[in-house]
């Protein structure tokens, strides 16, 4: 598994390089938040009908969710699911599904949002599945798809190059 706290510092290094290139205040700026309970994180499935992945519950222990993770993207807490923004993202994911704009993983269910734009149409989204077999990718969808980062893991270390890359740009 992940050393998430590797993946944190590194992750707040980006912000803060974020937060002082960002002169005009494009971006909301927020740390992550506090873990999450062992039985919070089982109770996004109640919410979902799938298991959560592995990867992400590790993350949740260590940060319920990350709010503005990249520009104005929320990356999803066990409070977020059932929510009115996760509500809007399930509608986003099934306008994509209905348009064939995503390709979906063999033996999956359907996607389930993960983190969304609060201005725009970016949602993050994991195939469900009735059971973990292997660790899920993450989809990064925004009218077609983005990108797919191969584990949870992979898309957080994706999020923190993100970063970094808006910090140059705004430079």
């Amino acid at each position: 598994m992940s050393d998430w706290s590797a993946l944190f510092a590194e992750m707040e290094k980006a912000k803060r390089r974020l937060v002082a290139s960002d002169r005009e205040g494009l971006w909301r700026h927020a740390s992550r938040k506090p873990p999450a309970t062992p039985e919070r994180i089982a109770e996004i499935t109640a919410v979902t009908g799938c298991p959560v992945d592995p990867e992400y519950a590790e993350f949740l222990l260590h940060a319920d969710g990350w709010p503005a993770v990249l520009q104005d993207i929320d990356l999803f807490g066990t409070a977020d699911f059932g929510s009115a923004a996760y509500a809007e993202a399930q509608e986003l994911v099934r306008v994509t599904e209905d348009e064939g704009i995503v390709e979906r993983e063999s033996g999956s269910a359907r996607l389930i949002p993960m983190g969304a734009s609060r201005t725009d149409i970016d949602i993050l989204v994991m195939p469900g599945a009735t059971e973990i077999m292997r660790p899920a990718p993450v989809i990064w969808l925004a009218g077609g798809e983005i990108e797919r980062y191969r584990t949870f893991s992979e898309f957080f270390r994706g999020m923190i190059a993100e970063n970094h890359a808006e910090a140059d740009s705004l430079a």
